[in-house]
């Protein structure tokens, strides 16, 4: 469904880190750890691998920031069993297994060392300048989290529990049969607050999938029935995809059951599902008609307000991408990159031989 995502939210409480979930540790062959400043490489470094990864024939899934959607923080070539990830902050990744499993790449060895210290106090004030927007960003994404539950407590009054467990309930009894060879669960994100605004990776390879289930919901109720399908999954050994909400990661967003050619999207007004699909279940129509109208105004209030903080979170994001340029333009000219290219020929010569 997805071959790209984010392990990262700039959430409610935060950021959010998923990035344990990058790959299972004790399955994989090699993780390679990039370690280097502010433009040393390492995006441009794991594009190359997965373009010549991509040539010979190899799926790659990419990983990007969610705090520079269009830069890399990681790549995984599932065949392989192999990974490459950014291992610097916010998200800093350290070896579980040293050497047997994740293997350090030190960019700083294409950097000129001397001419970037000469830069040391210029690159120190706009460090802490890149710093404190985070700050901002995240009292303005937990006061939308704050709304965004006020929703759904609404919702919540208007429809049971046990009516949505009953929907799941349906689901699984159509469609999680047979025997899977793997309980696998991995958990990412699909969507991110961002510097360029909200927003969602494209859903490139639906068409894949013979039964997508489109969830109506613009106040996060799937949550209820993604649940009770994932239990079901993991009783009967079916590896599957777990995407959560980016402002309140404890919410799933998505659900992909590889194997069974199985998809559950939530589509909103905000994000709608335009894709075809095999069934939709419209969760907002399930909610008490009367609870609804009650709160009509209140809704339409909390909604504006929300989606008002987080395009400001997104706006501050986008000034501090602007100030971590800068960082990139002190480094970038001190950067060997022939030399660094040369090397990322040869590392994508040993992850994929």
């Amino acid at each position: 469904m997805l071959s790209s995502f984010f392990l990262g939210a700039n959430s409610g409480h935060g950021f959010h880190s998923l990035y344990k979930e990058l790959i299972d540790l004790k399955k994989a062959k090699a993780v390679y750890i990039l370690k280097g400043g502010p433009g040393s490489g390492k995006s441009s470094l794991m594009k190359k691998v997965a373009k010549k990864a991509e040539s010979l024939g190899y799926a790659v899934e990419r990983i990007y920031c969610s705090s520079d959607p269009d830069s890399l923080d990681g790549i995984i070539i599932p065949t392989l069993s192999k990974a490459i990830v950014d291992g610097t902050a916010p998200h800093v990744v350290e070896p579980v297994y040293p050497i047997a499993v994740e293997r350090y790449v030190n960019l700083g060895q294409f950097a000129d060392c001397e001419k970037i210290s000469e830069k040391k106090d210029e690159i120190i004030k706009i460090k802490e300048k890149y710093s404190g927007y985070f700050q901002h960003v995240y009292r303005l994404t937990a006061c939308a989290e704050h709304i965004d539950n006020e929703l759904f407590d609404i919702a919540l009054g208007g429809i049971s529990v046990e009516k949505l467990h009953a929907k799941a309930k349906g689901i699984i009894s159509r469609e999680i049969s047979g025997k899977g060879i793997c309980k696998n669960t991995r958990h990412r994100f699909a969507s991110a607050i961002s510097p360029k605004g909200y927003v969602h990776l494209p859903y490139d390879s639906a068409h894949k999938y013979s039964h997508i289930y489109v969830i109506e919901d613009s106040f996060g109720l799937g949550h209820f029935i993604f649940t009770k399908i994932i239990e079901a999954c993991e009783k009967s050994q079916f590896e599957c995809t777990v995407c959560h909400n980016p402002l309140k990661p404890e919410r799933i967003e998505h659900l992909i059951i590889p194997k069974l050619s199985l998809a559950f999207i939530t589509s909103t007004k905000e994000n709608p599902f335009t894709a075809s699909y095999y069934r939709k279940i419209r969760l907002d129509n399930m909610i008490d008609k009367e609870v609804i109208q009650k709160n009509k105004q209140r809704i339409t209030l909390l909604r504006k307000t929300r989606n008002s903080l987080i395009d400001d979170a997104c706006d501050i994001l986008r000034e501090a991408k602007l100030t971590h340029d800068r960082l990139e333009d002190i480094y970038n000219p001190y950067i060997d990159f022939d030399t660094l290219y040369k090397y990322a020929d040869e590392l994508a010569d040993e992850i994929l031989q």
